[in-house]
């Protein structure tokens, strides 16, 4: 619905020397740490009612990008030195109220700080899901397929020849939009626990939470984030890594202004492409400076007396690229864009863990067969030419503030690390 919108900022953004050095994409390695860093790489975290009991929450976070069948074995394994850390606030003060680490203690992944410590057996590539639980709370750590999904080539056409699209945001004979990340897969982290543990309210409906997830390697912090891309979209390339290792409570006054900016520049640029005016994304008639309010501080809050699907929260489902374009660039229906890619390429479970079996056999991105998978182009981290940077890097740009105002409105990213 809006990421051909995105795409013509990613026009703009090649004329802009600001934006010249971002050639990251999205979540998925979006610093130079995260690019040398591939098992503390965040990429996606999703938060939702759990299908079985909707008193129960489920965070789902997403790590290790890119991994195609023939690497299963050698890159779905996580990290020895690496630790996640999902952050709880409850009283609005940015400040973690309750934090849960989880780290590989031999063949299972620990997590501490909900209770006893909890050692959930990392399912090996292969396997069935090996499901843990203590007590109320349910855990799985293994391989999964990739649930993000989006038309990347789609938007790469759009940014370089931007008209009127046909299909998504194909033009007129470029034929039918296609998923990139479809046959790929990353490494799964998936907890399940009674919504009133995080709260502290007697119901599951009542009571609210802010939320962000971290990663470290040997003590060193790698990655976080809470709002999808923020740090691609809105953050320079030299200060990416830096803005890893902050906290959100400085966000506000070292990173705002900046994001509302790009923000403000976003909008320009598709309004005068387009012709048409702004008419309200899907949250209503927003000023960029009340988006940027709610994309920074990097953090997350869901209100549990309202449905936690996004923005509120984030279910595997969820079209964030659609819904965060709308809100970015404050346009919807008649005025609003979509990449044509509404779903994942295979169909997610109502049994825990709930992301789709890992992809394990040959085919071709995008959900095609006959070709050998191979990993879409979404950065520098050793998959880009140097002869199309200039052209991605302002692509994921504009990409990554798509998805940082889609999740940032609200998109969950409770946990992970």
């Amino acid at each position: 619905m809006r990421k051909g919108l995105l795409a013509v900022a990613g026009i703009a953004m090649l004329t802009s020397v600001t934006f010249a050095g971002l050639a990251s994409a999205a979540d998925h390695r979006d610093s130079p740490l995260n690019v040398s860093n591939s098992t503390a790489d965040i990429n996606d975290v999703y938060a939702f009612r759990s299908p079985q009991n909707p008193n129960n929450l489920v965070v789902a976070i997403s790590a290790n990008p890119l991994i195609v069948p023939s690497d299963n074995a050698s890159r779905g394994v996580f990290g020895d030195d690496v630790t996640f850390q999902i952050h709880v606030d409850v009283n609005g003060d940015l400040m973690d109220d309750a934090t849960v680490d989880i780290s590989k203690d031999g063949d299972s992944l620990v997590f501490e700080g909900l209770g006893a410590p909890i050692a959930a057996k990392i399912t090996k590539p292969g396997e069935a899901p090996v499901i843990s639980r203590a007590g109320p709370i349910t855990a799985f750590a293994g391989l999964r397929d990739d649930p993000f999904f989006f038309d990347l080539a789609g938007f790469q056409a759009f940014l370089a020849n931007p008209q009127v699209p046909a299909k998504g945001l194909r033009a007129p004979g470029g034929g039918d939009p296609v998923d990139a990340f479809a046959g790929t897969n990353i490494l799964a982290i998936v907890v399940e626990l009674p919504i009133v543990a995080l709260t502290g309210e007697n119901t599951s409906t009542t009571g609210a939470i802010k939320a962000w997830v971290s990663s470290e390697r040997d003590g060193k912090r790698i990655d976080r984030m809470a709002i999808p891309a923020i740090n691609t979209a809105l953050i320079p390339s030299g200060m990416k890594d830096a803005f890893n290792a902050a906290d959100p409570a400085d966000d506000a006054a070292d990173f705002r202004e900046t994001g509302i900016g790009t923000i403000d520049f976003l909008r320009d640029v598709v309004d005068g492409l387009f012709g048409n005016e702004q008419d309200g994304g899907p949250l209503g008639d927003l000023t960029s400076e009340q988006v940027g309010g709610a994309l920074i501080p990097d953090i997350v809050t869901i209100d549990f007396s309202a449905p936690v699907q996004f923005p509120n929260g984030r279910q595997l489902t969820d079209d964030v690229i659609d819904a965060a374009l709308g809100v970015v660039l404050n346009r919807g229906g008649a005025a609003g864009i979509g990449d044509g890619v509404g779903g994942n390429d295979k169909a997610f479970s109502n049994q825990f863990p709930y992301l789709a079996d890992p992809h394990t056999g040959g085919g071709s991105t995008g959900g095609g067969s006959g070709t050998p998978i191979s990993p879409p182009s979404t950065g520098d981290g050793g998959l880009m030419s140097s002869g199309t940077s200039w052209m991605l890097s302002a692509a994921f740009l504009a990409f990554a503030v798509v998805l940082a105002g889609a999740a940032g409105v609200a998109t969950v990213r409770s946990r992970g690390r």
